[in-house]
Parts: structure tokens; C-alpha cells; sequence
């Protein structure tokens, strides 16, 4: 989900004051070396994150799986923790001007009686979440951290991924669409397999495909003769993809074939084979590549050690059932 939409959850959120019932008891939904994870905090969370995992239908009714759904919001409100603290150890500060100018924004957004009436109090609980988004900017950048990769990096990388560096086999296609809309009736496809099959006749008694498709056809092609160019073999898609798999270049398939936009004939004209691009061409490409994958590892494994760092307790009875 976009990051202004997920801010916009958040802030609802906060506006609405939204707290669900929570455990009264002494403690938290977690406890990082025994300092607790409040239940509030879990629950604003825990509605945030719902909102964007069930953006467009209602949270399931598969028990389990919210469930486990709710313990993930529990995990990942413990690594948002253990990187505050670990930005707090490094001595980083938030950005004030990225928190000054986020403020300024949701008070003009949300300039209502309701913001007038929470005044001080809203307007501190949007610093409190913005100076931490500022801070697990930072700190994420540098647990993600990788030192750029030199040449045998990058030659182990590509050769070990190969196939991302293959240029797909190519197909050269013409075609001749008869345009039928889908929700025309019976009838109406009928005879557009019929008028194909005499506009098919007609180019196997000796027609020019070209000139054909420039008096039928109502794909833009057309104008080309019907000459697609050439496109990657698997863009093509149910029946067309499956045709076009079994003709060699120069054939015509030999009946009409029903597609959504209508029904189409068609001959290939070439094939280029699949090529693997040389290394030189793709470098910077590869490199890119991994450093994605390199820095992905490494907040990972930053992440990890965080964790075996600190004594993590879950409430497990909490968790474990169904918010009231």
C-alpha cells in the first residue's frame, strides 16, 4: 500500500481515539527485556494493519488465519522496538523539519472541530509516530547497508541467475481481428466465424494475408497489413498463446480462432529464439540486482541478531484469543 495511504490509516486511527477493549493486567501484549509492549499500542497497530490487509473486503472468517494474523502484527510491532531502541543506542535523532512538515499537513487535512477539540493531546501523539517514522527511516537505511559489489560479485550474481538475464523467445505474428463485443449475442459471433472463415478461404486461393487484413481487419494493425511485430511468446494468452506454440514461420493457422475482443486469424512470420544478454550489457543491471538482494540479506540478519540480543516475551493468552 502506498506509504500516504498508510500514514492516513495511522492518523485516523489516532484522531478516532480507536482502543478496543484490552487486558487490564499489569504488563503488555510483549515485554522486550522487561520493558512492556503496551496493549494500547498493539491494538492502534494491530487496526492499522488491518485496514491494509483487508483494505478491499471485511478480515477473514478463518479464526486461524486472523489469528495468526493478529500474532503477526505482535512480531512486527517487537522489530519496530528493537529498531527504535537500536536507533536510540546509535544516537540518531528524528528529521524535525519531516516531522514539522507532516504535522502541518494532517492539521491543515484535518482542521475539523474534532482536531480543535483533542488540540495538544492529537498533536503530540502525531509527533510521538512521526519522530519514530523518522527514526526507522534512518535506522532501516543503515541496517540495510552493503558495501557496493566489485566485479566477481557481480559475475557470481549474474551466472547464478542467469535466466534474468534471458531475453525471452520473440514471435513475429499478423493477424486479422473480426471485432466482436463480449457481450454481443450468439448470432453476432456466429457470423463473424463465418465471415473469417470466407476471409480465410479467400487468402489460401491465393489472397495476400496483408491485403486481407487491410480490408477486414479491425485490429490497429491493420494498417501494417496485420504485421504485429515481434512480441515476447508469453504475453500471448489462452487459445492464441496455445496456436501460436504449435505454427512454425510463414504458417497460417488453418480455421478461425475465438479470442475475448472477437475472433482472429493467424500466421506467424519469424521466431527469435530465447538469448541470454552478455554480461557486459546488463552490468549495471546485475548490479542493481544484488545490492537489492544483498541489502534485503543484510537487514535481515541485522534484524535476526536484534532479536537474540533481547529477552522477547509474548502474551501468549492474549494472543491467543479473539479481541472482544
Amino acid at each position: 500500500m502506498h506509504l500516504r495511504v498508510r500514514y492516513t490509516i495511522v492518523i485516523s486511527a489516532l484522531l478516532l481515539g480507536f482502543l478496543p477493549v484490552v487486558n487490564a493486567e499489569v504488563g503488555g501484549v510483549a515485554t522486550i527485556d522487561g520493558e512492556p509492549v503496551s496493549y494500547d499500542e498493539y491494538e492502534r497497530m494491530a487496526y492499522s494493519e488491518a485496514r491494509q490487509t483487508f483494505y478491499h473486503s471485511a478480515p477473514s472468517d478463518d479464526v486461524s488465519r486472523y489469528l495468526a494474523f493478529r500474532r503477526e502484527v505482535a512480531e512486527k510491532l517487537v522489530d519496530r522496538k528493537l529498531k527504535l531502541r537500536e536507533a536510540h543506542r546509535r544516537g540518531m535523532a528524528p528529521n524535525e523539519e519531516f516531522v514539522a512538515l507532516e504535522l502541518a499537513r494532517y492539521e491543515a487535512q484535518y482542521g475539523t472541530e474534532q482536531w480543535d477539540a483533542e488540540g495538544d493531546d492529537t498533536r503530540s501523539r502525531l509527533a510521538v509516530y512521526f519522530e519514530e517514522e523518522s527514526l526507522l527511516e534512518q535506522i532501516d537505511a543503515e541496517l540495510r547497508k552493503v558495501e557496493a559489489p566489485g566485479d566477481p560479485e557481480i559475475q557470481d550474481y549474474y551466472d547464478a541467475n542467469i535466466e534474468k538475464f534471458t531475453q525471452p523467445e520473440q514471435v513475429r505474428l499478423s493477424v486479422i481481428l473480426l471485432s466482436v463485443s463480449p457481450w454481443a449475442d450468439s448470432g453476432t459471433w456466429d457470423a463473424a466465424r463465418e465471415k473469417a472463415t470466407q476471409v480465410l478461404a479467400d487468402i489460401n486461393a491465393g489472397q495476400d494475408f496483408a491485403d486481407a487484413a487491410r480490408e477486414h481487419s479491425t485490429d490497429p494493425s491493420a494498417a501494417n497489413g496485420g504485421d504485429m511485430g515481434f512480441l515476447h511468446a508469453g504475453v500471448l494468452d489462452g487459445e492464441l498463446q496455445k496456436v501460436v506454440s504449435e505454427l512454425g514461420p510463414g504458417q497460417l493457422y488453418p480455421e478461425p480462432i475465438t479470442v475475448l475482443e472477437g475472433v482472429v486469424l493467424v500466421r506467424v512470420e519469424a521466431r527469435r529464439a530465447a538469448q541470454v544478454r552478455k554480461l557486459d550489457d546488463v552490468r549495471e543491471r546485475a548490479a542493481g540486482l544484488w545490492r537489492r538482494e544483498a541489502e534485503q540479506s543484510a537487514y535481515e540478519t541485522a534484524l535476526a541478531r536484534l532479536r537474540e540480543a533481547s529477552e522477547i516475551v509474548l502474551d501468549e493468552e492474549y494472543l491467543g484469543k479473539l479481541p472482544e
